[in-house]
């Protein structure tokens, strides 16, 4: 997986919200639709916007933009609602962000916050992938990974950093997420996977809180962490999020990760995965054919995505969801 193939999912399955587009007010219009309000200016003498703006509806928003010009972007206010990762495809960029500067390119990656004024001067070759997060969704993770009550600020530094692997493999899994038709119960699944792409952002990314999301990775007791497994069993079938599960345990998120390492050797995300294969197994065991299905079974335990259901089943207890289903009546 890459960013390359990130965006030609975006492209091979997004809405064409631009073509070729030269219209400036059409471009500000299209764009402020897919990521945020901005102003827009066209470098150069004679210059003319050749924009495509392509969209792929997500929980996160994932877009591919390039103006096909020189191009100037900055704010409309002074703070927005959103967070916007910049993921160079093409191209090269300079990002004014407060009183910094950076240079984009590929390879690297850089978070438009929502709280200073910004300006992106913008090469015509530059094409780019667009990840837009919800300023909330930032602020309430951030909150929930330190351990404070309420939503809190988050300044990313503006800095180029070479982009994480894993958090390229979270985008690219909630794009194919987004273009799969075959997803059961789409919404509730591209919300988890937004969380994990919050949370790999701010564990990844320097910013204000990195101190405090150091300091947070104190190990829980195995009383919490027990706490913590009683809680996901009561609310299997309804896939809570780990970030819920830490704070109704009084833990922070880094530390519910940390404990589940200690006590039992794996994160809460596979110990919770577990449980619901060996459930899934117990009621397909117990069930016919005529009484319930696979999917039926699956969807009640937490399963989203039946493909990778039916492929960790097999692979923990060696046949198919349906064989078991069909061994049941003998």
């Amino acid at each position: 997986m890459s960013i390359d193939e990130i965006a030609e999912v975006v492209r091979d399955h997004g809405t064409p919200l631009l073509q070729a587009a030269d219209d400036i007010d059409a471009v500000v219009g299209a764009c402020a639709t897919a990521l945020r309000p901005h102003m827009l200016r066209v470098r150069g003498r004679g210059a003319d916007l050749a924009a495509r703006l392509d969209h792929l509806p997500s929980a996160v928003g994932l877009s591919r933009l390039r103006y096909g010009a020189d191009v100037t972007i900055s704010g409309v206010a002074p703070e927005q609602d959103e967070f916007i990762v910049v993921l160079p495809v093409a191209g090269r960029a300079r990002f004014d962000y407060g009183r910094t500067t950076a240079a984009l390119g590929p390879g690297a990656m850089s978070v438009v916050s929502p709280y200073r004024p910004f300006t992106l001067e913008i090469g015509r070759d530059f094409d780019q992938v667009l990840v837009r997060l919800e300023r909330r969704q930032v602020e309430s993770a951030a909150a929930a990974l330190i351990g404070a009550a309420k939503a809190t600020p988050v300044h990313f530094e503006l800095t180029t950093a070479q982009v994480s692997p894993g958090l390229v493999g979270l985008i690219d899994a909630a794009a194919r997420l987004a273009a799969d038709p075959h997803v059961v119960r789409r919404t509730r699944l591209a919300v988890q996977v937004e969380t994990l792409i919050v949370d790999a952002l701010l564990l990844g990314y320097p910013s204000n809180l990195s101190g405090k999301l150091a300091g947070a990775a104190k190990s829980p007791s195995a009383e919490r962490v027990s706490r913590a497994m009683d809680y996901m069993l009561a609310n299997l079938a309804d896939q809570p999020l780990l970030s819920d599960v830490a704070r109704h345990c009084g833990v922070t998120l880094r530390s519910l990760q940390l404990g589940f390492r200690r006590e039992v050797g794996m994160s809460p995300g596979e110990w919770l995965r577990n449980q619901r294969l060996e459930r899934a197994h117990a009621q397909l065991s117990l069930a016919s054919e005529a009484e319930t299905t696979v999917t039926a079974v699956a969807v009640a335990c937490g399963f989203l995505h039946l493909g990778d259901f039916a492929a960790r089943f097999k692979q923990r207890f060696g046949e198919s969801p349906s064989a078991v289903l069909r061994g049941s009546r003998l």
